[in-house]
């Protein structure tokens, strides 16, 4: 099964965990779509968690599936601000826009109480300011309310999947949001439950193509 009948989509993820904790139900749900996921920095400046022990947490959560549709891409920065925004542009575009054949860029979104999380959002238009990219945001932990998803994928028994995955992330279990109560929070959407459709991931179309 594809994910919106893409053959090949680029994620971008600000730190290490954003793309897993926001997205990974949606790599583990669609084999038949492959998925690119670049994980700019080894984290945020003032997180005392950040090294490459975070990449490797990447790493170690992938391998708990049996997912092959993934390739892990690491840009080997640590900090996203040892890059301006024309350098990182021209980063993705030299290493991944220009010699792979994207439907989608998938990203943080504008409305997020992460400065990096908001900054990263901006790169996807740009990058799509040739190409017929698809531009998809996800919702993040640090999303804001006032981000509105028009897109809900159900994540059936994957959801399960994804939260072994997340306790590889041994740096970020004592946080509340990597907590059960606050995971399964997060995967909940009452229209979605109402309808049946049980724990989700969220997201935004910003523009399709076909």
């Amino acid at each position: 099964m594809k994910f919106l009948n893409f053959d090949n989509v680029l994620c971008l993820s600000p730190h290490p965990d954003d793309t897993e904790y926001s997205m990974s139900g949606v790599v583990l749900k669609h084999p038949d779509t492959h998925f690119d996921i670049l994980c700019l920095t080894q984290g945020g400046d003032c997180d005392t968690t950040t090294g490459v022990d975070r990449l490797d947490e990447v790493i170690n959560a992938w391998e708990t599936t049996s997912a092959t549709n993934y390739s892990l891409h690491f840009s080997g920065i640590k900090f996203l601000k040892e890059n301006g925004v024309d350098e990182w542009i021209n980063y993705i575009e030299t290493n991944f826009t220009k010699k792979n054949s994207y439907n989608c860029i998938m990203t943080t979104s504008e409305h997020d109480s992460h400065f990096e999380h908001v900054l990263i959002s901006s790169f996807a238009a740009t990058l799509a300011r040739i190409n017929p990219y698809s531009i998809i945001q996800y919702r993040s932990p640090s999303t804001l309310d006032k981000w509105t998803p028009n897109l809900f994928v159900s994540l059936e028994d994957f959801y399960y999947n994804k939260k072994k995955m997340l306790q590889e992330f041994k740096s970020k279990l004592h946080h509340e949001y990597f907590g059960d109560f606050v995971l399964d929070g997060f995967h909940t959407n009452f229209q979605c439950m109402k309808k049946g459709q049980g724990f989700v991931e969220s997201y935004k179309i910003i523009t399709a193509y076909e």
